[in-house]
Formats: structure tokens, sequence, C-alpha cells
């Protein structure tokens, strides 16, 4: 496991307890905010669960994993019976063109790469007459002829990019089908019917690109089987699945090696003192998070976090130590 970074609780006040629910009035002036049943208006505190109450208000970097979905490919189609090959972003046959016949008989025979480059838009052009197709970044060279319908595909790279790669285009005119590939050993210089046109464009493989996680996310660790949730972006572990089921309803817990595949920072653990309580003097709904209540301003924040309703405990309370309200970061 990678060493984990805890962020610190937020300093705590002693409110008064002079009366039921006297302690929480202060709150209620200063902080304004909506409660669950929308009695009051919405004005949401910066921060969240934070040890300097001077942090500054832009958001917090937040957790960050990679996906491994490749970005615009460009995936290659052949079929035995029309002797054609066709391209599309969709590895899918049903997304090809549909004006031909012998649709099912096409298979995926290989993959060009990504069109997600800062280079020149690549342009699919379609026959529906032949059952051509050409791709090609010149966006004039099939202006205007009967036929053809054009689809933007990609774009692609300038070739000096590291891991840039060409990609060689051909035609076969017994055949009327155009061949694109990255290896020119393949057909070299013109074979089997095919003549060479030229070097087409440049692709890349995709590489895996991060994205931020939302708050109320939840995962599994495949290694230890520990829980966790993306709390104000924040990875906090769940004590157990207990603690897990007396709080929460998730949707959905995604397995996956959190500490290599999950990167931002470590909140403190959410224990089994933790509890969702009700004050039945005022109506306000808390999460009891290491021995602060937490204001949960409003059903939006509520829903957001996946809280359990069935377990909020209603009863009245006198004093409490007051934590940050519960925010929405992401």
């Amino acid at each position: 496991m990678k060493k984990s970074y805890f962020i610190a609780l937020c300093v705590i006040a002693m409110t008064s307890c002079s009366a039921p629910g006297d302690e929480l009035l202060s709150q209620d002036e200063s902080n304004n905010l909506q409660t669950l049943n929308g009695s009051k208006s919405n004005m949401l505190a910066k921060g969240g669960f934070r040890d300097n109450p001077d942090t500054p208000s832009p958001p917090p970097s937040g957790i960050w994993a990679k996906s491994f979905y490749l970005t615009n490919p460009i995936y290659g189609f052949y079929s035995d019976l029309t002797k054609k090959h066709l391209y599309n972003t969709s590895p899918l046959v049903s997304e090809l063109p549909k004006s031909y016949a012998g649709q099912s008989y096409y298979f995926q025979e290989r993959l060009l790469g990504s069109a997600d480059g800062p280079g020149a838009t690549i342009t699919r052009w379609f026959n529906t007459v032949s059952n051509d197709l050409v791709l090609t970044t010149n966006p004039n060279e099939l202006v205007g002829q009967s036929n053809w319908e054009r689809r933007d595909l990609g774009t692609s790279y300038n070739g000096d990019e590291p891991g840039s790669f060409p990609i060689y285009r051909y035609f076969n005119s017994g055949k009327k089908t155009h061949f694109y590939t990255r290896d020119k050993n393949e057909l070299g210089d013109g074979k089997d019917g095919y003549a060479y046109e030229g070097l087409a464009f440049y692709l890349k493989d995709s590489e895996p690109k991060a994205y931020r996680i939302r708050d109320g996310q939840f995962y599994q660790d495949n290694n230890t089987g520990a829980l966790y949730v993306v709390f104000e972006s924040t990875l906090r572990r769940i004590e157990s699945a207990a603690v897990m089921n007396n709080l929460f309803s998730p949707l959905i817990v995604f397995p996956g090696n959190v500490d290599e595949e999950l990167t931002g920072d470590r909140g403190p653990d959410i224990t089994s003192s933790a509890q969702l309580v009700q004050n039945t003097n005022d109506g306000k709904i808390y999460m009891v998070d290491d021995g602060l209540y937490r204001y949960i301003p409003d059903t939006q924040t509520f829903n957001a976090f996946r809280f359990k309703e069935s377990s909020i405990q209603r009863k009245p309370v006198r004093m409490m130590f007051v934590g940050k309200n519960i925010v929405k970061t992401y």
C-alpha cells in the first residue's frame, strides 16, 4: 500500500447549552442554509472538512482516476462477401454505414489508432453506390462529387509527436475499395491489386486520460476488501461493511486497486462512531463525523453522498461539537 495522507479535523467549538436548540440559533443565523425540508434559502458554505479555516475558496484538487477507454479510435472492418474495407470510430458492426448489402458479414480486423491529435480533421467519405470509403484530411477531396456521404472521425497528429505513426493509403480499382494500414510492410508500394496512394495522416495509440471522481462514489479494494467513498474531494476509508450499511445506500461499489488507480488526498477514516442524526428541536439533519455534528444543508447534498434515510436517528440535541457543513465539492 502506498503511503496515505490524512487531512486533520477542522477546529471545533463548544456551543452553549442554555436550552434545547438554543445552541443552534447562532449557527442558523450565520449560515442561513437550506434545511432538508427547504425552509431556508440555500447558501452552501465553501471549503469542506479541512484543518484550516482560512483555506481559500477555489475547489480542492480532488480524486482522479485514469480511463483506459480509447479516445476517438478508428477501427477497420472487412467483408469476405463484399471484398470491401470500411472504417468507423465504433467497434460495432451495426454502426457501419447502412447503404449496402451484406453488413452482417463484416468483421473488425484492425485498430488503426487514436484520432485525438492537434492536426487536421480526418473526414470519412462513404459512397452509397460503390460502397467505397475514403479517409482523408483534405476537406475538398470529394466535395461536389455525387453519392458521397461525409462524417468527421477525429483529428490527426502532425507526425512530430512522440509515439505518433503514419497511416498509409491504398486503392483497389477492381474492387473499388480503399485500404488503410499503419504497417507499410503489409502491402509495401502496392500489390494484390492495391495501388499505393501515399501517406494519409498520422495517428497515435490511445493513452490513459485522467478524469475526476465525483463525491459520493464508492469503491472496494481488490487486494484488501476495504471500502472507500469519495467525500468532499478526498478519499475516505469506511471502517467496515456495517458502517457502510449504517450510513450509505450506494447505487454501485466499484472494484479496483484503490491505491494504484486513484490519486488525490486521503481523508480520515469513517468509523463506527459516525451516525446520522436529526435534531428534533429544529429538524436539522447532521452527520456525526468523529464526534463533530456536521450539518447536511439540503436534499441535494444528502442524495449526492447517498446517505441512508432509514438510518437517521431522531432525537433532541441540547449541545454539540459543531463541525463544518457537509459540502458537495464536485
